[in-house]
C-alpha cells in the first residue's frame, strides 16, 4: 500500500508540474461557481488510481497533450 502511495504523490505531482505549464489551467478557477470541485475531482481521481496506478500514468499523458497541443496552436 505505501509504495501505492508513493505512485500517487509522484503523479500527482507530475501533473501539478505538467499542469501550470499550461497558460489555461489556473488552480482556484471555479472558486465562485463551484467551490468544491478541486476537492471532488481530487477524491475521484484518488478513488480510481487506488484501484488501478496506471490510471495516474494516463492522466500525466492527457495533460501532457493538452499543455502539448495548446502551445503548438498558439
Amino acid at each position: 500500500m505505501a509504495a501505492s502511495g508513493m505512485k500517487l504523490a509522484v503523479a500527482v505531482a507530475c501533473a501539478l508540474a505538467l499542469a501550470s505549464a499550461c497558460h489555461g489551467l489556473q488552480l482556484g478557477y471555479y472558486k465562485q461557481s463551484c467551490p468544491r470541485v478541486e476537492a471532488i475531482v481530487r477524491d475521484e481521481v484518488k478513488k480510481f488510481v487506488y484501484k488501478d496506478a496506471g490510471v495516474g500514468a494516463g492522466l500525466i499523458r492527457l495533460v501532457f497533450h493538452d499543455c502539448f497541443v495548446e502551445a503548438s496552436v498558439t
